[in-house]
């Protein structure tokens, strides 16, 4: 049980839409820990810090059980030095060489997605860009049919609507199970004829993962490969929207946009908070939190502002 109160606070009540920033800067004047909407939440860098350095005391494992894969997602569902295995394992995948080589490809990809826009009078930036670009991105890397991406878009919006309640008691979890059928199967098909994919690449490396490993990892890459990129786009796309002195910036200095990008996804990151579990009684200020108990770390920091030209730093 905790030592005092922990302040309380609603997502409902917060101007996440308006402003993260703000809203941000509101869950860190309210208290080093934070309940919202039954989660506790560590808002102050030093604390989240320290947390994120300590896996010993705040474990990845468990975590991330709320979004109702049977198995654990690798990597972020491990602690090390397991976790350092499949960092190890996964990294020549996204690698600056290996991501260049793919580029001329991407850039193909996101020309051609932005030819037909051009042709038209109008459109809505998520559902033309932010969704289809990232997502047949994803579905190339692990060489799944560009057909199956709306279903494996409805899969990943129902787990991950899981996460937002405190616990799977009651869930739904038909849209994991069925998930979890499909990428069996795609497994299945890569171990049996193997490809230039990651999928394949994985079960037959020189340090091939176990069946319950590639499953994990898939189940993992179709959360992250089918959101996040989106989130961060949309994001970057949101600011460029109601910032034209911004965008007349990147357009006067294009060799800023490097800089724009890696400072939208440091400011305004898609995975605001990252999830733990207590090994053992925690104290973070008056708060004392017992073992077991699940938190949040908030990684989000403000708001963008301007751009610095030289150095690029953050602006």
């Amino acid at each position: 049980m905790t030592t005092v109160d922990v302040p309380e606070l609603s997502f409902v009540g917060l101007p996440m839409t308006a402003d993260r920033g703000v809203g941000w800067k509101a869950v860190r004047d309210a208290g080093r820990v934070v309940l919202i909407d039954g989660w506790y939440y560590i808002s102050h860098r030093e604390d989240v810090l320290a947390a994120l350095r300590n896996p010993q005391l705040f474990s990845s494992k468990k975590a991330f059980d709320v979004l109702g894969s049977p198995i654990p997602l690798v990597p972020i569902a491990f602690d090390p030095p397991d976790h350092t295995r499949f960092r190890k394992i996964l990294q020549p995948f996204f690698s600056p060489h290996t991501l260049k080589a793919m580029l001329p490809s991407l850039q193909t990809q996101a020309l051609d997605i932005v030819g037909e826009i051009a042709k038209r009078d109008e459109c809505e930036v998520v559902a033309d860009i932010a969704i289809p670009y990232p997502s047949q991105v994803f579905l190339t890397l692990f060489g799944l049919p560009l057909e199956d991406l709306d279903r494996l878009v409805v899969w990943k919006d129902s787990v991950i609507a899981l996460a937002d309640a405190p616990s799977l008691e009651g869930a739904d979890l038909t849209p994991a199970l069925e998930l979890v059928a499909y990428l069996a199967e795609a497994i299945n098909a890569r171990r049996a004829n193997p490809g230039p994919d990651i999928l394949s690449q994985v079960v037959s490396g020189e340090d091939p993962l176990d069946d319950a490993e590639v499953m994990g990892l898939a189940f993992l890459f179709v959360l992250a490969g089918l959101d996040t990129v989106t989130a961060a786009m949309s994001t970057a796309l949101l600011e460029l929207a109601r910032n034209p002195e911004l965008r007349a910036t990147l357009r006067e200095d294009p060799e800023q946009m490097s800089v724009f990008i890696e400072e939208i996804v440091r400011l305004e990151p898609p995975a605001p908070m990252l999830p733990r579990v207590t090994t053992a009684e925690v104290a973070i200020g008056d708060v004392t939190l017992p073992a077991d108990t699940m938190v949040r770390l908030c990684v989000a920091r403000s708001t963008v502002t301007t751009v610095t030209r030289s150095p690029p730093t953050p602006w």
